[in-house]
């Protein structure tokens, strides 16, 4: 047992709520005012899969990377939210503040890739030089291998074949593809590139391994942070919302 507010000041040291983008919602999303916590679920979104889980390990508190509530609520009518309350589990998230960070879920997807010398460009976006260059084939192959992956999807109208600079963004990064141009990139690798952003892909190829995958590599970081505060903390499983047929 240990206080909640020490682990949140662990969390908001690590990635500051100054951060967050104006239109976001990071931080509490149900506060019940626990002055202790007993263990805690750490969770890319809360689901009611994820908030089972939390009820069957007897959580009092879920720390989630995407935000329950965006908008202002007039009354509350969401089943997870009243679920929680239900259960007596805190929910709180992190996250523009956590993609923002040094450590940031991009920091932490390049970990996995094996991906060095980075450079932050964009606030999201990190640029890693490659000692050596690479045919674009074994770059697919180490992503692949890295996350688990059968399948990513490729986009390469310029039939980029050697890779020197790879940017990286975890989560969705398409906005980001017109302004990439102006850097010396080879390849970008980030998720949830729609047809008419892949449209505009030019002069890079780039490597959609899905935004799921892409921020799955910071919940160890987070679970590492809490579990410094000697309270038990583990990771949720969970799945994509959809399957391949």
């Amino acid at each position: 047992m240990i206080k909640t507010d020490y682990i949140i000041s662990k969390i908001e040291k690590y990635a500051s709520l100054e951060l967050a983008e104006p239109w976001d919602n990071s931080g509490w999303q149900v506060n019940l005012g626990h002055d202790f916590t007993n263990r805690v679920l750490v969770a890319l979104s809360l689901t009611k899969d994820v908030l089972e889980q939390a009820i069957t390990h007897d959580c009092d508190l879920i720390i989630t990377h995407h935000p329950l509530i965006f908008n202002p609520l007039k009354k509350i009518t969401n089943p997870l939210i009243l679920e929680a309350i239900k259960n007596n589990i805190c929910i709180y998230c992190a996250h523009t503040n956590l993609d923002k960070t040094y450590g940031s879920t991009t920091d932490a997807l390049c970990g996995v890739l094996g991906l060095q010398n980075l450079v932050t460009v964009e606030d999201y976006i990190k640029i890693a030089h490659l000692k050596d260059e690479l045919a674009l084939e074994e770059v697919i192959s180490n992503v692949k291998q890295a996350l688990n992956l059968d399948a990513v999807k490729l986009i390469n109208p310029s039939n980029v074949s050697i890779i020197r600079n790879i940017a990286v963004c975890a989560g969705g990064g398409a906005g980001f593809i017109d302004k990439l141009i102006d850097y010396d990139i080879d390849l970008y690798i980030t998720g949830d590139i729609k047809f008419h952003k892949a449209l505009e892909v030019d002069g890079f190829a780039v490597i959609d391994i899905g935004h799921f995958e892409s921020e799955l590599p910071v919940l160890p970081i987070i679970q590492g942070l809490i579990s410094k505060t000697k309270v038990e903390v583990m990771i949720a499983k969970e799945e994509k919302p959809w399957v391949m047929v």
